[in-house]
């Protein structure tokens, strides 16, 4: 029968022990990863809230334009004399 050496003995790491230094270093790069990750994640939600907070405002702007065009018609339509129109009714934009 014939015996192994040392020099024999394949993939000391297939038996899952790793030293202390390589699983102490993939920990602190596991870390790191997470720690961009979160940067990230983090600059991304204040962009959301930058353009949610924009979004609003317009909106905002939006509907405030719409209800002083609207009241302008309405006072115009006010004004002007009633004229018939083809189908008898007066036509009148409603939002």
């Amino acid at each position: 029968m014939l015996t192994k050496g040392v020099s024999d003995i394949r993939g000391v790491r297939g038996l899952h022990t790793r030293p202390g230094p390589v699983t102490e270093s993939s920990g602190l790069l596991r870390l790191y990863r997470l720690a961009v990750e979160k940067d990230g994640l983090l600059k991304k939600q204040a962009w959301v809230r930058r353009q949610q907070e924009q979004t609003e405002k317009r909106l905002a702007e939006i509907a405030s334009t719409m209800q002083t065009v609207k009241q302008l018609v309405e006072e115009r339509s006010d004004r002007e004399p009633s004229s018939p129109t083809r189908s008898g009714s007066r036509a009148r934009i409603e939002y």
